[in-house]
């Protein structure tokens, strides 16, 4: 059985990981972040206003099931000849192991998502990635009712939009002036508000 394969097979579904490589100098940085509060931010940066992503009950419900899913498939694996089911390979074990291990860590990762306004920019945080926004590139901010139906959950990236998408709901978008990725968009909790705290920040 090839390993790589049963891996793909059972994590092609994930709502999380439908990405697609990072551009070189997109700006998007792998960082160490903790669930505390100002933690994972540059040197130099301190964090005026922090918020965790909203989350709907559904999608709450949707990626625990998929977990879920997973743990009872590699339970079966292991323990389901105890039942009169036909024991899975080795290397079975291993995938569905490992594809459990990495759905519960970018399940992790997408419910610690948070947002940020420093002193100097904004910062969207899904561990292990952060992308920062200086105040300086910020070209135009604004709210919008939908985005594209593929964008999915999670980080996504289409052309040279960057998204931190937790559910369906209005969204803060940020376009930018330079650099790879021109817009920006954030679900946040209010993002008319939130667009009033980085323009006085701003000021």
């Amino acid at each position: 059985m090839n390993i790589t394969k049963t891996i793909k097979k059972t994590m092609g579904w994930c709502p999380l990981l439908n990405m697609k490589p990072i551009a070189i100098d997109s700006g998007v940085e792998y960082s160490c972040v903790s669930g505390t509060k100002g933690s994972g931010m540059l040197e130099g940066k301190s964090a005026v206003y922090e918020e965790n992503a909203p989350y709907s009950n559904s999608i709450k419900l949707i990626i625990t099931l998929g977990f879920v899913m997973l743990s009872f498939l590699y339970s079966s694996a292991v323990f389901g000849h105890y039942f009169g089911l036909q024991k899975a390979p080795e290397q079975a074990q291993f995938a569905l192991l490992f594809a459990a291990s990495l759905y519960a860590l970018v399940m992790w990762g997408f419910f610690s998502m948070k947002f940020r306004i420093t002193d100097n920019g904004v910062e969207a945080v899904m561990p292990p990635f952060k992308y920062s926004i200086p105040f300086s590139e910020i070209k135009e901010m604004k709210t919008i009712e939908d985005f594209p139906w593929y964008a999915g959950w999670g980080l996504r990236m289409w052309g040279r939009r960057l998204a931190f998408i937790s559910m369906r709901k209005n969204a803060v978008l940020i376009e930018k002036n330079k650099g790879f990725f021109r817009k920006l968009i954030l679900t946040t909790q209010n993002p008319e508000e939130f667009i009033k705290r980085v323009k006085m920040e701003m000021k």
